[in-house]
């Protein structure tokens, strides 16, 4: 489990809003760690919820580091613990889906599973259609285009607008992530095939 993380003695009576402030005009790691701190308990607990095991809640809270440093220099946040608790259950929810659709991302418990995992049957009595070039292709993705790409071609009913609003992006920024996204993979998947 996560230690308590150290607070800096000059940050804990600034608020939320002044420390984010300070990240978004310096762009400085070091100001947004104190920020990160304070909430680190938090994101643990918020991840912990959803992904049900303590390792798989503080491989998140790691991994939500990155998109802070991401997203906050271009996301303008009037409720940071609000804005954060969004970005947590999104990027948790994210992280299901594509476990929930990739088999290679699924949690293995103490068996080792079968290779019969990495092809999909299409039906029984039809051949077997081989996977692994594309989820090696998908991987390959820059973030944005590979869950612009998950969330529009492998979940149902999902739109630009709803995408966009899921990964808080403009749906100009969708469309283009989808559009660089596919053209990657076919070129990914052209080199594959010689």
């Amino acid at each position: 489990m996560l230690s308590r993380p150290k607070k800096h003695p000059d940050t804990k009576s600034v608020k939320d809003s002044d420390l984010l402030a300070r990240f978004q005009t310096s762009g400085a790691t070091a100001d947004l760690l104190p920020l990160y701190q304070r909430h680190a308990e938090f994101i643990y607990a918020l991840a912990l919820r959803y992904l049900t095991t303590p390792q798989r809640a503080e491989d998140a809270g790691a991994e939500i580091w990155s998109v802070l440093l991401e997203k906050l220099p271009r996301h303008e946040v009037t409720n940071f613990k609000s804005w954060l608790h969004t970005t947590v259950r999104n990027h948790c929810l994210m992280q299901l889906r594509r476990e929930k659709r990739d088999p290679l991302q699924q949690p293995v418990g103490g068996d080792v599973q079968s290779g019969d995992l990495l092809h999909l049957s299409v039906e029984d009595g039809e051949e077997t259609i081989d996977t692994r070039p594309l989820h090696r292709c998908l991987k390959k993705l820059k973030a944005e285009q590979r869950h612009c790409v998950n969330l529009f071609y492998l979940r149902e009913g999902e739109t630009y607008q709803s995408i966009a609003a899921s990964l808080e992006l403009s749906v100009g920024q969708v469309r283009s992530h989808l559009q660089n996204g596919r053209r990657n993979l076919k070129k990914c998947l052209d080199g594959t095939n010689e």
